[in-house]
């Protein structure tokens, strides 16, 4: 197949679009920043602004299939939820219909729901709801937290952590950590791709995640044993995290946490336990036997 992937040089992309030609498929990887894949044989790169929606029906001609990934999930500049998760959602949807495009595959979020008061998860709705509704047939994944070399979440954590032992001081953890995950990995969210592009559209919305629901605490225990640290954990209560989360959103060009997310904890990030071995058969890996890669962060 021809398949054309938006964000292709992002965390999930350069997974997805080495999946793709290991699998011997041409990929035409669409992305708005100047730095490049590496150069593969079968990959042609386009750089394309999708939240302008230009050049977007040109990109897609000829593609068998859409592999749409782009979304932030703290927002700068003019990268907003809804420039970004659901204006460019509708640019995607629409082109991919122009341009006859035969599957249209959205990679969404556990929790997308229209409720405004987490603004992240209402515009992943909604750009849901464009590919949904764009008369593309499509599949629609909704991974919950997802770990690999890269990542943006356990990374971050791993980075918190160790600044903590630099500093002699605890570990504070928002919230009461009882906050449900299901952390998937970044390899096994590539091969439900790959089977979803194999089988064919399914008009679905499919959630994935990982073999075991773990509580934030479980997640920040995880990420302590595979740095090999020894600091107490200690709850702060998250309207006492909010203030301090507000400045460090407002006053620093890359904040390490924003109010969004810390409102986010409110709610969890699970689906069924089986849910990977039921709809894709084959059995996902467990974070805890795959977190050495945080020692390199």
């Amino acid at each position: 197949m021809r398949v054309a992937v938006t964000g292709g040089t992002g965390f999930v992309g350069r997974q997805v679009v080495r999946a793709l030609t290991d699998a011997d498929h041409d990929v035409v990887v669409i992305a708005r920043g100047t730095k490049r894949p590496p150069k593969r044989d079968k990959v042609t790169f386009v750089k394309a602004d999708i939240a302008d929606g230009a050049n977007l029906v040109e990109a897609f001609s000829g593609c068998d299939a859409v592999i749409h990934l782009v979304a932030v999930i703290r927002e700068k500049g003019n990268q907003t939820f809804a420039r970004v998760n659901r204006e460019a959602s509708e640019h995607v949807a629409a082109a991919a219909y122009e341009a006859g495009v035969k599957h249209l595959v959205h990679q969404s979020a556990i929790g997308a729901d229209p409720d405004p008061r987490y603004p992240y998860m209402a515009t992943k709705w909604a750009g849901e709801q464009a590919s949904r509704g764009s008369g593309v047939p499509y599949t629609v994944l909704r991974p919950s937290l997802i770990f690999g070399p890269g990542d943006g979440f356990f990374t971050l954590l791993a980075k918190l952590i160790r600044l903590s032992l630099l500093t002699g001081l605890i570990v504070p953890v928002a919230g009461d950590g009882q906050a449900l995950f299901q952390p998937i990995a970044i390899e096994d969210v590539a091969r439900c791709m790959m089977i979803v592009l194999e089988r064919g559209p399914s008009n679905r919305v499919h959630e994935i995640g990982g073999p075991e629901h773990l509580t934030y605490d479980d997640v920040v225990l995880t990420v302590k044993r595979a740095l090999g640290a020894h600091r107490r954990l200690v709850h702060v209560p998250v309207r006492m995290m909010l203030p301090p989360a507000f400045l460090i959103e407002h006053l620093m060009p890359n904040p390490m946490i924003t109010v969004g997310q810390l409102r986010l904890l409110e709610k969890n990030n699970i689906t069924t336990i089986n849910a990977v071995p039921k709809t894709f058969g084959f059995q996902p890996q467990r974070l805890s036997d795959n977190a050495d890669y945080l020692q390199d962060y």
